[in-house]
């Protein structure tokens, strides 16, 4: 199985990395727009330098990928319609997208409700991408993450109309929800799920 994660050089892109070349029947291709700076010497890894804006290194870095991971910022709602453009031209159906808690104005007054959508035009590109990516027909699995950190790695997830339990969540714990959806095609399957650390 080859997964494409694209915005291998961010945070959630290498912890990512790492749990995934733990399963051994797993390639990696990793793509970036500064790709150079991932220094993996590994034969089951391909390193490719590319731009989510350009839909030619798009599909080229897909050519025989079965899954996909995103994890970007900057212009979302373009790249990810790039990107499922690509993935519909490669015939390509598995895609998981991080996008962010407060998308669907779903943190709770008890958490700061300012960070919501409503109150917080930064969440708008991930808003739009994650509904372009929803009204799509691909197998998608969409996680927005409270806010990150390196704290314990316990996590507990909430569907698409739930409000958000906690505020912080480990680097390390989305990597994990994201290979599960990744490795697992029964799983999450056109479902947008919040990931936050329980709070006490």
């Amino acid at each position: 199985m080859r997964i494409l994660i694209i915005g291998a050089t961010g945070s959630i892109g290498r912890q990512l990395t790492n749990k995934l070349l733990d399963n051994e029947s797993v390639s990696l291709r990793l793509f970036a727009r500064h790709a150079d700076k991932l220094n993996l010497d590994n034969e089951r890894v391909e390193i490719v330098s590319g731009d989510a804006n350009d839909i030619m290194q798009l599909k080229q870095a897909m050519q025989n990928v079965d899954r996909v991971f995103v994890a970007l910022s900057g212009d979302l709602p373009n790249m990810i319609n790039n990107i499922i453009l690509a993935m519909h031209q490669m015939k390509v159906n598995k895609i998981v997208f991080i996008a962010s808690m407060g998308i669907y104005n779903e943190i709770p007054a008890n958490l700061g409700i300012m960070g919501n959508v409503k109150f917080n035009p930064m969440l708008i590109p991930y808003q739009k991408a994650a509904k372009l990516v929803e009204d799509s027909d691909l197998n998608y699995t969409i996680i927005r993450p409270a806010w990150f950190d390196n704290g314990n790695d316990e996590y507990e997830i909430t569907q698409k109309n739930q409000a958000f339990k906690g505020g912080n969540v480990s680097r390390n714990a989305i990597a994990d929800l994201a290979r599960h959806a990744l490795l697992d095609l029964n799983y999450a399957n056109r479902q947008s799920l919040g990931i936050n650390r329980p709070e006490i």
